[in-house]
């Protein structure tokens, strides 16, 4: 079965600055974010560093707890995010999954760029990296739920705009996703987070 790894992954780093400072940084970044949109870049290793896939498309978020996560390419597959459930749709598999959304971001890393930046210190610890490029910066959250499905999470800007995330899961697997032609706070219409399932699709409700 295919899974949009985006949501069960994060990374490491090994050069940090750990202050309570670094989630309000972050929070002031992200609250510039009301809604966006780009062209992602996905790549998955194993944790010897083998590429293990490679996905692309288009991605749209918008506050609070709306995401729609749509990869093109090597195959079609949509993650709709409505605020209260996720549905992720396969057309080929002709097959859709439902299942409730996980409002705490330790779970869904979505929820970190759509819900609440405020309940980020809630849920992280969050640490900025030292930088010798004053247009650059990021930050490593790591869950302070040990239950939670990823490790850690990187969150990188240039100047105030979103520029890629990296994750690592327990088991040593990494994913970094890369963004390109960033368009924030343009209008978004809501009816692009609903979904409902073509008549010939088998449903799992989760």
């Amino acid at each position: 079965m295919r899974v949009l790894t985006f949501f069960l992954l994060s990374l490491t780093s090994s050069w940090t600055v750990a202050d309570e400072a670094a989630s309000q940084k972050l929070n002031a970044l992200l609250d510039k974010m009301q809604g966006m949109r780009a062209h992602f870049e996905q790549y998955t290793l194993d944790p010897k560093d083998k590429p293990l896939q490679t996905l692309s498309g288009q991605m749209t978020v918008k506050r609070p707890n709306l995401f729609r996560w749509d990869t093109q390419k090597p195959f079609t597959q949509q993650i709709i995010a409505n605020g209260q459930v996720v549905w992720v749709y396969d057309p080929e598999l002709q097959q859709a999954t439902k299942q409730k959304l996980d409002q705490q971001i330790a779970n869904t890393p979505a929820l970190l760029l759509s819900g609440d930046s405020k309940k980020i210190a809630a849920s992280f610890i969050v640490s900025q990296e030292k930088s010798t490029n004053s247009k650059t910066s990021a930050f490593i959250l790591k869950p302070k739920d040990k239950e939670a499905v990823f490790e850690s999470l990187r969150v990188s800007f240039v100047g105030s705009q979103l520029n890629s995330m990296q994750l690592k899961d327990s088991l040593g697997q990494k994913t970094d996703i890369f963004f390109s032609q960033v368009q924030v706070n343009g209008k978004i219409d809501s009816k692009i987070f609903q979904f409902t399932p073509p008549k010939d699709v088998d449903v799992i409700d989760d």
